[in-house]
């Protein structure tokens, strides 16, 4: 056998860590069929805070974006908010209203999440 340079795996930093270690020396997992990787083993905080950051996008079916890419939902959701707030300050709109406004908002929220960006929306 020719000169060997492989290395040892290391161990999860704890049992319920859902990335393994990948002999390409990252943090990987297989979703949906694919093997997505998230960082060095070095750095496997780093590495679990990008696959938390990703994983709703991936597990979806969907390409993960930077978080500052474009309008997310709740962007767009205290924009109109805020001036929803303002025309119940002038009394251009009724406190009920503004209360169902608010709800719809939170409904939209927590049907597509928070940081779903607004382009990825399909019509």
């Amino acid at each position: 056998m020719a000169n060997s340079t492989q290395v040892a795996k290391p161990a999860k930093p704890y049992p319920e860590y859902p990335l393994f270690p990948h002999a390409t020396r990252r943090w990987a997992k297989k979703i949906r069929g694919k093997l997505h990787y998230f960082g060095p083993w070095a750095d496997p905080d780093a590495a679990i805070a990008k696959y938390l950051h990703q994983k709703d996008a991936l597990h979806a079916g969907r390409v993960p974006r930077p978080e500052n890419d474009g309008v997310t939902i709740r962007d767009l959701c205290n924009r109109f908010l805020t001036a929803k707030e303002q025309q119940r300050d002038a009394g251009d709109i009724t406190a009920r209203t503004f209360a169902d406004y608010h709800t719809t908002c939170a409904t939209l929220i927590s049907a597509f999440g928070k940081q779903r960006l607004v382009d990825d929306l399909a019509a």
